[in-house]
């Protein structure tokens, strides 16, 4: 009797089926060429874009390693703690190595250790510095990620020869084709047609396989009537997202793909669910093929996340509109209200809000968001902030931060990787307490306090900050500093009585379309000692734009598609408090020669908006009657604003006729009238500086009065200057 034969296992039908990967041929051969070297380190990192098929290779990198014998080990960045201590825990674990020894007994003889995801690490000094020198001699490391290894790895002089890369990009329109059809599209036609619109996006392609095999083919229209947007794979997945969810499972599926990361509260706050129903739907959202589980939260693959996205922005802008507005509160409710890490993140979903905008994907590296951390610095972080500042601005600027660093060691933060290296630097100088001493020991903050003060003199217990930066990471380029130093400025530019904010580094070239986007302006350039530029600085008015308002305009920026930058507050004319002041005067004595008041110095000021300039006369006539009639619901403030109101508002022939129309001795009413024009300055200064209320509608003068000039005033001049003039000393 012959003997059964075995039944073939699974894994036996795997390694017999069509290979997963197709069309890497050439990256295959690079890969196999690694692996068969014999008398060097060997070390490939595989970078491209999200779903490009960097997990599916490195699969198949495993695969060429099991037909070697050689041992595979498999880490997954985005599952194990971003620390040192993480990574040879999860090293140990995948090993099967006891918990002591170190790396080289973590690793057995041959093996191929992939390293999955490698841009969320955070690790990377201590990676190639570290890490990849303590490796076996005879072990292959095979790094998966989005972005290249950074210049300084493949040029230093221990690494060079050692490490190589590969670009893996989309598939060809043959190999496209040939994926699709492993994955069950069985007429050609329709495999043209869907290879055509997912541009060769390996994982854009499987969704299009499967959303043709839901519906049983393409529509009678073909490929095009299937989808609903020029990217491929957002027209593929709003397809696939309304023919298989809820509405509300749509929702929530939206929320992944506008949000850096989903948890908990923010489903619950966002589709205003219980406790209970949100858990429900953040363990659906789980279980969804494509859904990523982190430590702080939930996300989709970056590709679905895009398409999911686009599709709603492009579907209903009204629901993107209303779905961002609701995600920006829950963020900015945590970003003011939280410390710490809580904090810290809040302020990186903020910036991840703004990736709808084309411009600030050219100005942030959102893909790495939380691969750096920021803290206060120490008196430990001296050396190494003097040389990050050294070596990247020079020599001069060091001085600078060393001189800070004695008077206001508590203005420097440090932006540092998982292990705690320190990669760059942030200064929050308080300018305003250094005024007297800033040519001494910073030219650049010298010049800085010249520039503002030249602009808008800073007010008596007003804050101004110079803060100034060096990105020891990816210096003079934007990267995960940049970012991190962006969500610093998102806490800490919240201090009460802020005013100026100003900016400044040599790097210009690199800085100034990020400090453009959000609104600041250059102001000077200043040469410094052994500086790789000019030091360059800019600024931005918070006094004349608070925070909390920039803040707010900001959410318009977030949702534009047009890559705007954000307005600077700068207004034609920014007069100083006495230029102010006298401004104020003249306006009173011409309040009714609109020809006059057309080119008056308060038609540039913040009173008269920018969609209000071709009415500056009228605009400055009624903020004068909303400024009166605000003072007179005052008791204290009312015989100042009639005095006022009467003599150039509803002015009389005469002041002596003024003070007759009120019941007032002369002395009295002019002492009235002189306590009236201070206040009402200081009123018009404070909206100047903080911002003005909206006007009146309709605009009308209080109690019936009239627009025109006052009565008895020939050719239109006010009353009071056919007699006695109203100024006096000091006013």
């Amino acid at each position: 009797m012959t003997a059964p034969q075995p039944r073939p296992t699974m894994a036996e039908r795997w390694l017999g089926s069509p290979r997963p990967v197709l069309g890497r041929d050439t990256e295959l051969a690079q890969v196999a060429e690694l692996l068969d070297a014999e008398d060097r380190a060997a070390v490939l990192v595989v970078h491209g874009p999200g779903g490009v098929g960097k997990s599916a290779l490195l699969g198949e990198v495993a695969r060429l390693a099991d037909q070697r014998d050689r041992p595979v080990l498999r880490l997954d960045c985005a599952d194990l703690d971003r620390s040192p201590a993480g990574v040879h825990d999860a090293l140990r674990a995948a090993a099967g190595a006891a918990p002591d020894g170190g790396l080289p007994d973590l690793v057995p003889p041959e093996a191929v250790l992939l390293i999955d995801r490698f841009e969320v690490l955070g690790l990377e000094q201590w990676f190639w510095r570290t890490f990849v020198p303590a490796l076996p001699a005879d072990a292959a490391l095979v790094v998966a990620g989005r972005q290249p290894p950074p210049p300084e790895v493949l040029e230093d002089h221990e690494l060079r020869g050692v490490v190589e890369t590969l670009s893996l990009r989309n598939l060809a329109p043959r190999d496209a084709a040939a994926l699709l059809e492993t994955l069950g599209v069985p007429d050609s036609a329709s495999v043209e047609a869907l290879a055509g619109v997912c541009h060769g996006h390996p994982l854009a392609l499987v969704i299009a396989a499967d959303t043709y095999l839901a519906r049983g083919g393409l529509p009678a229209a073909g490929a095009g009537a299937l989808l609903d947007h020029p990217d491929a794979s957002t027209r593929l997945l709003g397809r696939f997202v309304d023919g298989a969810v809820t509405p509300l499972q749509r929702r929530a599926l939206h929320l992944c793909g506008h949000t850096h990361r989903v948890d908990r509260e923010m489903v619950g706050r966002v589709l205003e669910l219980d406790g209970d129903a949100a858990d429900a739907m953040l363990d659906w959202l789980r279980s969804r093929p494509y859904a990523e589980a982190h430590p702080d939260g939930l996300s989709v693959h970056d590709v679905v996340r895009d398409a999911l996205d686009r599709d709603l922005r492009w579907r209903d802008p009204a629901a993107f509109a209303e779905l961002h507005g609701r995600i920006r509160e829950v963020v900015v409710d945590r970003l003011r209200h939280s410390t710490g890490a809580v904090q810290q993140r809040a302020a990186a979903d903020i910036l991840f809000l703004h990736r709808g905008n084309p411009l600030s994907r050219q100005l942030y590296a959102l893909d790495q968001l939380g691969t750096i951390s920021n803290r206060t610095a120490t008196s430990a972080d001296h050396a190494a902030v003097m040389e990050i500042v050294g070596r990247v601005d020079g020599a001069g600027r060091a001085r600078a931060a060393a001189a800070w660093w004695e008077r206001q060691p508590e203005a420097f933060h440090v932006h540092q990787e998982g292990d705690g290296t320190v990669v760059g630097v942030t200064a929050m100088a308080r300018l305003d307490r250094e005024a007297d001493r800033l040519g001494v020991d910073d030219p650049v903050a010298a010049a800085a306090w010249a520039a503002i003060t030249s602009v808008r003199p800073p007010e008596p217990g007003e804050v101004v900050i110079h803060q100034f930066i060096a990105d020891g990471l990816t210096p003079g380029r934007i990267g995960p500093v940049a970012d991190m130093i962006g969500a610093l400025s998102l806490t800490r530019w919240t201090l009460p009585g802020l005013g100026w904010v100003v900016l400044s580094s040599p790097h210009e070239e690199g800085w100034a379309p990020l400090w453009g986007y959000i609104g600041f302006e250059p102001l000077a350039r200043v040469d410094v000692d052994d500086a790789p530029g000019p030091v360059a600085v800019w600024a931005r008015d918070f006094g004349r734009s608070p925070y909390a308002d920039w803040l707010e305009r900001m959410a318009a920026q977030e949702l534009s598609d047009a890559g705007e930058p954000h307005p600077p507050v700068v207004t034609p004319i920014a007069l100083s408090r006495e230029d102010f002041g006298a401004g104020v005067r003249s306006l009173l004595r011409e309040l009714h020669r609109p020809d006059r008041l057309v080119g008056h110095p308060l038609a540039g000021s913040r009173m008269v908006p920018a969609e209000a300039s071709g009415r500056a006369a009228q605009t400055l006539q009624a903020r004068v009657r909303q400024a009166l009639a605000e003072l007179e619901a005052d008791p204290k403030q009312r015989p100042g604003a009639r005095a006022v109101d009467r003599t150039y508002v509803r002015a009389a022939a005469t002041q002596a006729a003024a003070a007759e129309v009120l019941g007032l001795p002369f002395s009295t009413y002019r002492r009235h009238l002189a306590a009236g024009v201070d206040r009402l300055t200081e009123l018009l200064w404070h909206w100047e500086l903080r911002g003005v209320p909206p006007l009146p509608e309709p605009d009308r003068a209080p109690d019936g009065a009239p627009d025109g000039p006052p009565d008895g005033a020939p050719d239109g001049a006010p009353g009071p200057d056919r007699e006695v003039s109203t100024e006096r000393p000091g006013m």
